[in-house]
This record gives structure tokens, sequence and C-alpha cells, in this order.
């Protein structure tokens, strides 16, 4: 998608990119395609189990004339930074896994996850030469889930079988909260489109396998989960002006 999106965004462009007024009085309603990355830091109860954190993901971003900003995204995160020892009790006195063959196994710990939410948000032009840019705020709700993911390099441990890392991998789903707080950027030639700043999420989770194996008992408490960190987004904007808009900014 990723591909195609900016295989036709020259073509997009340029159906768009008319000769308009390029001294804009007012602000365009504007529909972003948007792509984003995150650097994200644990906080909460998550900081004992995972360090740094990486998002990706992608949305949708809705800019009116009134400079209200309305958008839905999802992200999938990862990374090789887990802190927990989860493995510790299928540990030999080597303080190594065996393989079913006796072998020392290979085994890799990371993070996985997602998260969706649905957003609204405000832009507060400093440039009365671009009321489509300035600073930025918003806030939403949504989803988040995460877990640790057990990569056996062979798929030969007996103790870690697919369905068998279910009772170590911590598997933790729940209701959120994000905000974000920032600069927001869309130049008035259409092609450099941008927002960067601070994301926080806040998640209330709860592990949905009930039961950990390596500490032989049930973990149903709630816990509540901080990320945050720099976010940058890159956006690829459709505009949506009226025919009125458009002999103001063409004829």
């Amino acid at each position: 998608m990723f591909s195609i999106l900016l295989l036709y965004y020259p073509v997009i462009l340029n159906a768009q990119n008319k000769k308009f007024d390029k001294e804009d009085k007012i602000a365009n309603k504007i529909l972003n395609i948007q792509f984003h990355y995150t650097t994200e830091f644990a906080g909460g109860d998550i900081q004992q189990r995972f360090g740094i954190i990486h998002n990706i993901g992608i949305g949708w971003l809705f800019k009116t004339k009134k400079n209200w900003l309305f958008g839905i995204d999802a992200s999938y995160q990862f990374g090789n930074d887990v802190k927990e020892n989860v493995l510790y009790n299928l540990t030999n006195s080597s303080s190594v896994i065996s393989t079913n063959a006796g072998a020392p196994a290979v085994i890799s710990l990371g993070e996985r996850g997602f998260n969706t939410f649905i957003k609204v948000g405000k832009i507060i032009p400093i440039s009365k030469g671009n009321l489509n840019s300035g600073f930025v705020m918003m806030a939403g709700v949504g989803y988040l889930a995460h877990k640790i993911n057990i990569n056996v390099a062979q798929n030969n441990v007996p103790s870690l079988t697919d369905d068998l890392k279910k009772g170590y991998d911590r598997l933790s789903m729940g209701f959120a909260t994000t905000q974000f707080i920032g600069y927001y950027f869309q130049s008035k030639n259409r092609r450099i489109n941008f927002y960067l700043g601070l994301d926080i999420i806040e998640a209330f989770t709860q592990n949905k396998r009930g039961y950990n194996y390596d500490q032989m008992s049930f973990d149903n408490g709630h816990h509540t989960d901080l990320f945050y960190g720099p976010r940058i987004g890159w956006m690829i904007p459709i505009y949506l002006t009226t025919k009125d808009q458009d002999e103001f900014y063409y004829k």
C-alpha cells in the first residue's frame, strides 16, 4: 500500500496543484494519508517488562477549514529490549534451555503489540502566511495490546511449543488514551507535509492468559502501562476545495 501511494503521489499532487495563489489567506479543508514513527519509552507498570519500543503506523487525518483535526490510525509495536526473564524456570544448572536433543536452544525475546486510536485536535497557526500550519494538540481514545514474543530458532524446545508459549508471553490488552503536542506543517506548494512532537499513551490493561507458568500463579490484576516519546509523521494531502475556493485560487 505504501509503495502504491508513493507511486501515485506525484499524479495526485499535479492534479491538484494548478496555478493557485501562493499567498493563501484562508485555511484549507484537507484529507491527509499519514505514515508515522514513534520511539517509545516505557513507564508505569510496563517499565518493569520493556525498555525502548518502536512504533510504526498508518492512518487518516482530516483537517477542516477551522483547523480542527479528526483522525484515525493504527500502529504496530516492536522491540528487543525485554527486561523480564519469563523463562528462568526452564533453564538447567548451566543456566541454559535445552532442545529436545539436549543441546543449548537459540531463543530470543522481543516485544510485539498494536494499538488503534480515534483522535481529535486543533491547529493554532503562528503565521498569517500559512494558516494550514502551526502548533497542534491532539487527544484520542482507543485500544492497545502487547506481549512478549518468544522466538525459538528451530522450534525444538518441548516446553515452548506454540500453545505452551502462551503461558509465558504475558499477552495484555485494554482501553487506552493518547495525547500529542507538537508542530504541524503543510507547505503552500503542497509537497512537504509533516508533523512532529511528543506522543503519550496510557493503557489500562489486563493479562488475557490469566495464568503465568513461570510464576505458577494467576495474574488477574489491572495494570497501567505508559508509553511516551517523539513521533514524526509524513502526510500525503488531498485538498478538498469547493468550486468557489477553486475560482479564488486559480482564476
